[in-house]
């Protein structure tokens, strides 16, 4: 099955210093839910892939990180949307996983229970971290600036992107048109 990679925070939702903690803080932009319906109807299967250390320092709780994706699961059915999968890393930056973006665990991890071809994978995120992680899983990575990167500090990246998007609705629309030229 083709498959999608998204980072949460900064391209399916409005990212927050403080975390996104519950339902009232989620603000998820507009153009998320028609985008991935778009891919959806693509014939691909959107998986998230998200550091979520919150858990970790107490912020945010289980049962809330669990609202969240509840919450964007309902905005989605709304247009007919869905994420097929969901995979977090509620480690501390200090622990030293081998799922915390920039590695590749949470990628390596769904490619093998979802059966994914990583080379033929896009990953979309909002920060080079999560750029670093698509490239080291094999796939190819598209960086959106309705996050944390800049227009002006995508030059400084020492990961560069395949491509440079607005926002999800761009990026999907580039990914769509490149599918559809390499297909010819």
């Amino acid at each position: 099955m083709k498959s999608i990679f998204l980072d949460r925070d900064g391209v399916i939702n409005e990212d927050r210093a403080d975390y996104v903690k519950n339902v009232s803080e989620l603000r998820i932009f507009s153009c998320a839910p028609p985008a991935i319906r778009r891919l959806n109807d693509a014939g691909y299967q959107v998986i998230v892939v998200s550091n979520q250390q919150g858990v970790a320092k107490g912020i945010v709780s289980w049962e809330d990180l669990r609202r969240l994706q509840d919450e964007i699961d309902r905005s989605l059915d709304e247009v007919g949307a869905r994420i097929a999968a969901y995979y977090y890393c509620t480690h501390s930056a200090d622990e030293g996983c081998l799922c915390r973006k920039p590695k590749p665990g949470m990628l390596t991890q769904a490619a093998s229970e979802h059966d994914i071809d990583l080379g033929s994978t896009f990953m979309i995120g909002d920060a080079e971290r999560d750029l670093i992680a698509g490239s080291e899983a094999g796939c190819r990575t598209i960086l959106v600036l309705s996050g944390h990167t800049r227009r002006n500090e995508v030059d400084n990246l020492i990961c560069k992107p395949d491509f440079v998007a607005d926002d999800l609705a761009m990026a999907v629309d580039y990914l769509l048109s490149e599918v559809l030229r390499t297909a010819r």
